[in-house]
């Protein structure tokens, strides 16, 4: 079924309203009818099971038949640290770590930063959508994270441990290598963070500045990989070898 996401306020006991963007979709995308039933997600981890009674494209209304808790979520707590980039690419790992099961994503700005402009408040409401759109698609029932724009020192004292920083300069420690040694610690904390540079990469002495606050550099292999591509791939080895990927 169709899922969608509204705020807590659009549920009220057993009656759900949605929102306009969802009314739109449901009336002239899906041409759905009363009586066809969707999903309504409310970003508490809980999902409705909603038969609709009213379609318009302006609002859609439904009854709530079924409540369950949701079985998209990763018990693994991953945040993204991103170097800011060009929107596209931006755009491309807020859906594809959406999608992955991140869950949670901190732009910053390094020393390499070529996107350096402030984010407007209409960047940031595409954003959300697009992350709002990649959850339902994905089948999740809670909201990944968009926090502030840091600097890079601001992320380094931020960022929760354990931690890694993917740098192509690293050629002795490998993320598979890392993610054992810190798999005791990952399970512990049920969290971990990694950090990825922008399109310019991050240079040595950023890296040593990480490294002097916890954070452990380490290879994605021996390919170069884009910005947009690595942070997916990292998150992914991370799920995999924390048992979170089946």
């Amino acid at each position: 079924m169709h899922r969608f996401f509204v705020p807590p306020t659009h549920i009220e006991a057993n009656c759900v309203s949605l929102t306009a963007d969802a009314s739109r979709q449901l009336a002239r995308v899906l041409r759905a009818r009363p009586g066809d039933c969707i999903i309504v997600l409310d970003d508490s981890g809980y999902e409705y099971a909603v038969t609709l009674d009213s379609i318009t494209p302006r609002r859609s209304t439904g009854v709530i038949t079924d409540r369950y808790i949701g079985e998209g979520e990763a018990r693994l707590s991953v945040t993204l640290y991103q170097g800011l980039m060009k929107a596209d690419r931006f755009e491309y790992v807020l859906q594809k770590g959406t999608e992955l099961g991140i869950s949670r994503f901190v732009p910053f700005i390094s020393e390499r930063t070529v996107a350096r402009n402030v984010v407007s408040s209409s960047r940031l409401t595409r954003w959300g959508k697009i992350i709002r759109e990649a959850a339902e698609q994905a089948g999740r029932c809670r909201l990944p994270l968009l926090k502030e724009t840091l600097s890079f020192a601001e992320a380094c004292e931020a960022i929760s441990k354990p931690a890694i920083i993917g740098w192509e300069s690293e050629r002795d420690v490998g993320i598979k290598d890392t993610l054992l040694c810190l798999k005791a610690d990952v399970k512990d904390a049920q969290s971990i963070s990694i950090m990825i540079g922008s399109e310019g990469g991050l240079d040595d002495g950023e890296v040593e500045y990480a490294l002097s606050r916890g954070i452990t550099p380490v290879s994605l292999g021996r390919r170069i990989l884009r910005a947009e591509t690595a942070g997916i791939i990292a998150a992914a080895a991370v799920l995999y070898e924390m048992d979170e990927m089946g």
